[in-house]
């Protein structure tokens, strides 16, 4: 056994190794002599213990002189460089001092460095100590929990090669294209039995996506709960309203107020976030970032590896956050929003990306050094996940400007983005509403290959591994080609027999008699006539444009002319109140 670090250096210029050794051996051993300090640690009935792996021997010794082994080392690191070796030894003191460091490092450190048995850095690595408390005694037991937990962690690996699933974006094209094939041809009873069809199946792919959340979850509290448990300290902070707008101002002004004033802020916002995005990416250690943003570390608790092995965020880059800014809210969703009596805190927002927990919580500790934080809520600590979970806060940017700010862990955004899709449709009122195309992955072989190397990069941090992925997936897309072809084949074939449709119906409508038609020649229909559903030849955008002049100006109190002059926003606004937006 290799004599540790702190028994090594007795010519420290301070003198502390010398005060350190004093107090943990008696006055009549030389503390300059480094053989005597540790035979004399050796023959003592705990070291014995230890190194004999006699774990009730072991007890009995430390009730006996239960300050021993930590008269140097509050932690328990001297005595722990003796049982590197003895995983029963190691189990204990890790249950018994789950804080303990050896040299100032961390057992599984101390442990790959010396070269200690597979099964050592095994248990070091993979089981906590709850799991290390309930696995049993012998090195057998040990054994069997590590080869346990090694497979709950290949079933999380294949649960998240799974969120995007190919054949499930397949099977809801193919279906949708029959739906929209219907849709073309006016067959709208059968477009209702296929859309009935596409709801259902849909709603199983957003059940199965919503049972992933749970596996990821796990996936992030076990593989190694000492870097979580900081994340879990992130709590509720209150909420507090936006700065707002004038007063005085009609509500539609006011909205349009907000989204004008969001984008005096945006370019700072985005500024801010993106350097400490890039703080966390450039630097080479968790300490550097406390020591840039004054962060107090005088616990220790973030002296941990910032590149940790296990939590890679992407295996091709060093990165370890990756940001994403929303785009500017439409002025419908504001206007909508504030209707509600609610206020905008989400103009400006960004989203970060975090593979590891505990450099998920240490960027909070940044925002919350830099900036007031409102309306924090960690939703990643609820027991059961309706809906992917996220940390959502708001930054007070500047003046009392309030920005969103989300964090998600990759796996988690993935499923959020997946889940998303199958949500929408199987949540829809009808086939209209789902009419668009749901997935372009199909045809983007750039957009499939970079939801393929996100959803297996939690399972697989080696770079050939996800090049062979990457080929693998255009093999699979060059046999697709085929299938995407007749498809198209088979929507032109539609859009042919839809014109000619079309054709025939134009010839065989009658057109409206003179008095039918408004000043601008279009046929008019009544206000209510307009909100009963979809009129054939109506714009549904411009659906106020087929009232009479003075039907017009009894609905919107105005004429024609005088609504025209107003501006896009005001009237979307109106049209809206008048339910014919």
């Amino acid at each position: 056994m290799k004599v540790p670090e702190s028994l090594q250096k007795f010519n420290d210029d301070d003198g502390g190794v010398f005060e350190k050794c004093s107090k943990l051996v008696p006055s009549d051993i030389d503390v300059s002599d480094s053989n005597a300090v540790v035979t004399y640690l050796r023959a003592q009935p705990l070291t014995q213990a230890c190194i004999k792996g006699d774990i009730p021997a072991l007890k009995a010794a430390l009730v006996v002189d239960p300050q021993f082994p930590f008269k140097q080392a509050p932690d328990g690191g001297t005595l722990l460089s003796f049982t590197v070796d003895k995983p029963v030894v190691l189990k204990f003191f890790i249950q018994t001092f789950p804080t303990a460091t050896i040299d100032s490092k961390s057992p599984l450190e101390y442990a790959k460095e010396m070269k200690a048995p597979q099964l050592i850095v095994d248990m070091l690595e993979l089981l906590t100590a709850d799991e290390m408390k309930v696995c049993g005694d012998t090195e057998a037991e040990i054994q069997a929990a590590i080869e346990e937990k090694k497979a709950t962690l290949s079933n999380n690996k294949s649960a998240m090669a799974n969120i995007v699933d190919y054949t499930a974006r397949e099977k809801a094209t193919e279906l949708q294209t029959k739906m929209f094939g219907e849709l073309k041809a006016a067959a709208v009873d059968d477009a209702q039995i296929t859309f009935d069809e596409l709801t259902a199946y849909c709603g199983d792919q957003a059940k199965r996506l919503g049972d992933l959340i749970a596996v990821v979850m796990n996936k992030y509290k076990t593989t190694d709960p000492r870097r979580y448990e900081l994340f879990e300290q992130v709590k509720y902070i209150a909420v507090k309203e936006q700065v707002p707008p004038p007063a005085t101002l009609p509500l539609p002004e006011q909205v349009e107020f907000q989204l004008a004033n969001a984008t005096w802020y945006e370019e700072g916002f985005q500024a801010a976030m993106k350097e400490i995005t890039a703080v966390f990416n450039e630097t080479k250690t968790c300490e550097e970032i406390c020591e840039h943003y004054d962060i107090d570390n005088s616990s220790g608790k973030w002296s941990k590896e910032l590149r940790a092995e296990v939590f890679h965020l992407d295996p091709l880059t060093n990165q370890v956050v990756r940001t994403k800014f929303g785009p500017p809210k439409g002025f419908p969703r504001a206007l909508e929003k504030m209707t509600q009596g609610k206020t905008l805190r989400d103009l400006n927002r960004v989203t970060f990306e975090f593979e590891d927990p505990l450099l998920m919580a240490l960027c909070f500790e940044v925002l919350n050094k830099k900036y007031n934080i409102y309306g924090l809520k960690n939703k990643y600590l609820q027991e059961t996940f309706k809906e992917p979970p996220n940390l959502h806060m708001n930054l007070d940017i500047k003046d009392g400007w309030l920005c969103e700010v989300q964090m998600l862990f990759r796996d988690i955004l993935l499923i959020k983005k997946e889940l998303h899709k199958f949500y929408d449709v199987n949540r829809a009122d009808g086939p209209f509403v789902v009419a668009g195309k749901l997935f372009k992955s199909l045809e983007d072989p750039g957009e499939q290959q970079r939801d393929e190397v996100d959803s297996h990069a939690a399972a697989s941090s080696s770079t050939s591994d996800l090049l062979q992925i990457i080929k693998s997936k255009n093999e699979q897309l060059k046999a697709k080609d085929e299938i995407v072809a007749q498809r198209d084949a088979e929507i032109e074939r539609l859009k042919t027999l839809l014109s000619q449709n079309t054709h025939e119906d134009k010839v065989a409508s009658p057109p409206l008699p003179p008095q039918a038609r408004t000043q601008e020649g279009t046929s008019s229909y009544t206000y209510s006539q307009l909100l009963g559903g979809t009129l054939a030849g109506v714009d549904p955008t411009k659906k106020e444009s087929y009232l009479s002049p003075s039907e017009f100006s009894k609905v919107f109190g105005m004429s024609p002319s005088e609504f025209s002059s107003l501006p896009t926003w005001k009237k979307n606004a109106i049209k809206k109140e008048k339910k014919l937006f």
